[in-house]
Parts: structure tokens; C-alpha cells; sequence
């Protein structure tokens, strides 16, 4: 499988997860959510709701510092779902970056790539207490399973476009001529077939004789007579 966090992702995919964030905001009625993607220490938001409350937009990238307490980074980087009722009642929570800018109430999901890997998180955020009960976090990971989805569409995608990019395939009449084989280009030179094939496609001939051309060129010498004796 391909690195997908190397691969180029769709417009069309893009626009998709921010309509999910959008959607999973209204939803939940909360003012924000984000489809994030963890590259090496940063986090970078691939996906985010368009109301006007936020903690991010859409491609921000945040560097992850050592001892950085931020909701998001701990779903990735325990790889399971995290819900913070309200970080004003958690010793740990309570001076995090989100809880500093307001947002006291969290819960995210991990979104792993179709190999097992994490890939990033979906993300909610709430400035009131939220226990986010009821279909809400089921809501999130059917989500997360469909961006797994579309990130395993991606990646067989480019492997199939540059499978294609190797493959030259020959096509419509050749003319080639009836005594000596030799194929006419499209510049009206005539070519060995082997010249003409390289050229035209990724083989390559490696040389040898038939039984018949053997025969022809050597079934007169003694030696040959007499090797199979």
C-alpha cells in the first residue's frame, strides 16, 4: 500500500469530509468540527466546520511540542476515542490549549488508514459542558470508516495510475513487411521488429535460434550431427 499521507487527495474527497464536518456539527449542535491529519509532529486540519466559532480552519497546521496538552493529539496518538465532558473539572484537561481558548468540552474519534496505521482524527468542540451521549460518537467512527474507505480508494487508485503510466500498449494496424518482417513507424522508416517493439513498448528481446534456424544454419556440419549422439 502506497504512503497515504504522501498521496494527493482528491478535491471531490476533500470537499466530502468537510461536508461531514459540517454535518457532524449541526448534528451535534456544537460550534465546531475538524477532520485532521497527523503528519510526523504536526497536525494539519484537512476538514472544518463552517460555522464561524472554531478553534482551526481548514489548513492550519499546528506543531505538536513535547508536553502539549491538545485533545485532538491525544486521540491520535493513543488511537482510540477520547470524550472530555468538560476539561473545567479535569486536573489534566483543564490547562489545555482547547480549554484555554474556550472550548471545554471535546470528543474525538481516531481515523486509521486502510493498513491499520493512524491517519488523523475527527474532532468536536463544545464551549459548554457536553457529555456527547446518545449516536453522536457512533455517528463520528461510521464516519471515520467511511474515510477509511475513500483513503483505500486513493491509494489503489494512484497504484492503478501508475501502473498505467509503465504499461504502452500497441494498437491498431501494423504494417510490417511480408519478406523480411521488418515494421514501417508512423515516420515511414522501417525498423527490425525488435527495434520497432522496444521502442513502442517496456519489452525487452534477449536473442536466441529456433529449432527450425538450427537446423538451417547449422544441420549440415558434422558436429552438430554428432552432439546429440
Amino acid at each position: 500500500m502506497a504512503d497515504i499521507h504522501k498521496l494527493r487527495i482528491p478535491e471531490i474527497a476533500l470537499l466530502r469530509w468537510r461536508s461531514i464536518a459540517d454535518l457532524l456539527a449541526q448534528v451535534a449542535d456544537v460550534p465546531a468540527a475538524t477532520i485532521n491529519i497527523i503528519e510526523e509532529d504536526t497536525l494539519r486540519v484537512i476538514g472544518a466546520s463552517t460555522g464561524p466559532d472554531k478553534p482551526f480552519t481548514e489548513s492550519d497546521v499546528v506543531k505538536i511540542k513535547p508536553g502539549m496538552r491538545l485533545y485532538c493529539s491525544a486521540v491520535i496518538q493513543a488511537r482510540e476515542k477520547l470524550i472530555v465532558p468538560d476539561a473545567t473539572k479535569s486536573d489534566f484537561w483543564k490547562d489545555s490549549e482547547g480549554a484555554r481558548a474556550g472550548f471545554i468540552a471535546y470528543a474525538g474519534v481516531p481515523v486509521m488508514q486502510p493498513d491499520g496505521d493512524i491517519f488523523g482524527s475527527i474532532c468536536l468542540f463544545d464551549r459548554k459542558p457536553n457529555a456527547f451521549e446518545g449516536p453522536t460518537v457512533r455517528l463520528m467512527e461510521e464516519f471515520a470508516d467511511i474515510i477509511n474507505g475513500h483513503l483505500a480508494l486513493i491509494a489503489k487508485n494512484t497504484q492503478l495510475e501508475e501502473t498505467l503510466k509503465e504499461v504502452r500498449t500497441l494498437q491498431g494496424l501494423i504494417p510490417i513487411c511480408a519478406n523480411c518482417k521488418k515494421i514501417r513507424d508512423d515516420k515511414g522508416f522501417w525498423q527490425k521488429v525488435e527495434v520497432y517493439l522496444e521502442g513502442h513498448s517496456n519489452a525487452r528481446f534477449t536473442h536466441g535460434l529456433c529449432e527450425d534456424c538450427i537446423q538451417k544454419l547449422y544441420g549440415h556440419e558434422k558436429w552438430f550431427k554428432e552432439k546429440d549422439k
